[in-house]
Order: structure tokens, then C-alpha cells, then sequence
């Protein structure tokens, strides 16, 4: 049986002392009065002594084995298996787990660059030269490097915290590495989206529909592609907050117009699936990269990114003279001290309306500029036609 702690709080105490060995010589030792110590066995010039180590559970039985590693280091002894950085990996992957927004992508990076060449070395045995020399390779790509170097740091913090080392040598290593200075995504002014809608003119139908959904609803592009039809309730898209950055619910008015592109859009689905977009191979939703490689490969390629379009609905509003708390409302963002958001809790939903309506209108006639003589171009032209008057009818729930 695997001993664990679980398993040590279930056990009762005897009329005698007794003894449970955990392996490599350390012993939980409890007494009749239920008094539970951690003793650590060695032999010195020939007789054998018992080193009390500290109390369970204040100590746990990971912490008890690392602190009779070291103990057998101190003492000159053969030491056995201590705690290496992969143990402080999984601590770090169990606190973080649920609460970053990014959280496979971080794992992705410290299991690529980190694991590797740091993850088997001793936590005692971790020093400041071997974690530059473990970077150096990242030394052309800084944010990369600093990202790993704050992973690493958060690591063994953790590990000082549940009593696995005593000291971070990596704390102030930051000095050290390669300074980065944040490059804002590339944009486009309101005025040239025609130059984006220009390029749609040999894409199909459902890709022109989700890029006038991507410009028209703001969201970020991984926000953008995970809407469900489920979400949707009357002319209001509610985004639950498990799929936004700031992990807090967001709302999307919809105009006539884009209720009216969103019925097209549930006539070209390729099989009953929640997700609106599951334009992707074998009818899964498109990938939250699709958009990104598109632009990419045309023209607009290093002056455009998705989440640039997003500055380019902020600038409109800016120009247009939208309230500053309105427009970041629309964009999703967190506004105010944590004091005001405690007590301003509406997101100027109905301001928004109208607001999304001048943006529809503004985007949609630089569209039809470019694309009115396509055949997908002609096909939503023909489906949004005389909406506004009509007032489109939500999209029916799947």
C-alpha cells in the first residue's frame, strides 16, 4: 500500500509505541497519547540513533523526506532521493491550476524549455549560473526567457513556502537577462478596412461571415471563435466568464443586422454542434489561430493582427467621442480601483447598443464597398437586406 499522508492521519494509536517506516530509514513514530514525531535512523561510529525530524502533520511526509535528505547531507551521510524541480513543478501546477487564463500554454513553456536540462536536479543543488546557462538558448527571444525565468521563480517560491528548500537562488536573476519592451499589436485605422475586406473576395461564405464578426463584436480572437448557441438570449450575446481573459461574464448587443448574419452562418453549419463557428475540419470549431495565419499569408501580413482590429473599434470610439468607461466596456476591459467595481456593477449594455449599431454601419459599408460584386458578398448583402426596420429575429438556441 502507498503510504501517504491520508493514510498516516487514519492511523490509530497502540497501547505501545510503534513505529511506520516510510522508506529510507524515516519513521513516523506514535505514541499511546497519540503524539506523532518524524525520526530519522542513521548509524555513527558504530551505533545506531534516532534524529527527531519534527511533528506530523505539521510536518507532511514530502516535507519530512526532503528535510532527512538534507539532514543526511549535513551529517555526511549517503543521502537518499531528496526533492528535485520537478516536484516543485507539480506544486506549482496544482496551485495554478484553474486560476491562469493561459495556464496549458505556461506548462507548455516549462515543459519545453525548463523540464529538460533543470527538471531533474536537486532543489539544494539548484543555483543561479545553472539556471543562466539553462536560459541561454533564449537569449534571442527575451519575453520567452523572462516569461520561463517567472515560472521558475513562482516554482521555488512554492517550494520555499511548503518546506522543500530554504532559500530562491534564482530570485534576482531578472537582472540579468535580456531587457524587452512590449510591441503593441499591429492595427489598421477604421478608415482601411477596406483593405481587409478587399482581401475576402476568393474566401469562402462562412469565412466572410466570421471576420465580420470578429470586427464587429471586439472580442479576442480565442473569445471570438468559442461562442455557443446557447449563449445567445434574444438580441444579447452573454459570454460566460470561463471564456474571457478577465474571467468575468461579457455581454455582446446585436444588431439587426449581425442577428440577421448569424441566422446565415446556422444555415452552413456541417453538422449539429453547439459551437457556432464549427467551420473546422471535420466540423469542429475553427482553430482561435485561424484568423492570425490567414493574415499572415496576405498582404496585410505584419500590419495587421486580429487583436489589432480590436484597437481599431477602440480608436473609432475614441473618435466618435464614446465615454471612456462605455468603449472599454465594449472591448471587455477592467476600468476603475477594485473600490468603484465593487460598487459599479452594470456594463452600459443599452449605451452600448447604439454604439454598436454606428460601428456596424461604418464596418459594413467599407464591406460592401469591396465585396458587394462577390458571391458571398451578394449572399449576406441579400440576408441582412431591410433588417434594421424589421428587427431581425434572434438566432434559434440548438
Amino acid at each position: 500500500m502507498k503510504v501517504t499522508d491520508h493514510y498516516l492521519k487514519s492511523l490509530q494509536p497502540a497501547d505501545k509505541r510503534c513505529t511506520v517506516s516510510v522508506g529510507d530509514s524515516l519513521f513516523l513514530r506514535i505514541t499511546p497519547n497519540n503524539a506523532r514525531s518524524w525520526v530519522m535512523r542513521y548509524s555513527s561510529g558504530g551505533r545506531v540513533k534516532d534524529l527527531t525530524l519534527g511533528h506530523f502533520p505539521d510536518l507532511s511526509l514530502k516535507q519530512a523526506r526532503q528535510a532527512a535528505h538534507l539532514k543526511r547531507q549535513e551529517l555526511n551521510l549517503k543521502p537518499s532521493a531528496g526533492m528535485c524541480l520537478k516536484d516543485a513543478y507539480v506544486l506549482w501546477k496544482k496551485q495554478k491550476r484553474g486560476h491562469l487564463v493561459n495556464f496549458a500554454e505556461e506548462c507548455s513553456r516549462i515543459e519545453h524549455y525548463l523540464m529538460p536540462t533543470l527538471g531533474k536536479v536537486k532543489l539544494e543543488e539548484l543555483s543561479a549560473p545553472l539556471t543562466l546557462n539553462a536560459l541561454k538558448p533564449l537569449e534571442a527571444h527575451v519575453p520567452t526567457q523572462r516569461r520561463c525565468l517567472m515560472c521558475l521563480n513562482e516554482m521555488l517560491e512554492l517550494a520555499i513556502c511548503a518546506g522543500l528548500m530554504v532559500h530562491n537562488p534564482c530570485r534576482k536573476l531578472s537582472r540579468f537577462v535580456g531587457k524587452h519592451t512590449p510591441q503593441n499589436r499591429r492595427y489598421i485605422p477604421a478608415e482601411r478596412l477596406g483593405e481587409l475586406f478587399a482581401l475576402l473576395t476568393e474566401e469562402p461564405l462562412w469565412f466572410h461571415c466570421f471576420v465580420l464578426w470578429s470586427v464587429y463584436s471586439l472580442l479576442r480572437p480565442t473569445e471570438a471563435v468559442s461562442i455557443k448557441w446557447s449563449w445567445f438570449d434574444g438580441d444579447t450575446l452573454t459570454c460566460p466568464a470561463s471564456v474571457m481573459k478577465k474571467r468575468r461574464p461579457h455581454r455582446v448587443p446585436l444588431c439587426p443586422e449581425v442577428l440577421g448574419l448569424l441566422k446565415l452562418v446556422k444555415t452552413l453549419r456541417k453538422h449539429r454542434s453547439g459551437s457556432v463557428w464549427c467551420m473546422g475540419r471535420s466540423g469542429g470549431t475553427i482553430n482561435n489561430q485561424y484568423f492570425a495565419c490567414w493574415l499572415r499569408r496576405s498582404a496585410l501580413s505584419g500590419k495587421l493582427t486580429p487583436h489589432g482590429l480590436r484597437a481599431t473599434g477602440r480608436t473609432w470610439f475614441k473618435d466618435e467621442g464614446v465615454p471612456f468607461e462605455v468603449a472599454e466596456d465594449a472591448l471587455a476591459h477592467v476600468t476603475g480601483s477594485q473600490t468603484e467595481r465593487a460598487y459599479l456593477r452594470g456594463d452600459y449594455l443599452e449605451r452600448r447598443r447604439e454604439i454598436m449599431q454606428r460601428w456596424w454601419d461604418h464596418l459594413f459599408a467599407a464591406y460592401v464597398s469591396c465585396c458587394s460584386d462577390t458571391v458571398p458578398g451578394q449572399t449576406i448583402i441579400k440576408a441582412i437586406s431591410g433588417l434594421r426596420e424589421s428587427k431581425a429575429e434572434p438566432p434559434a438556441r440548438a
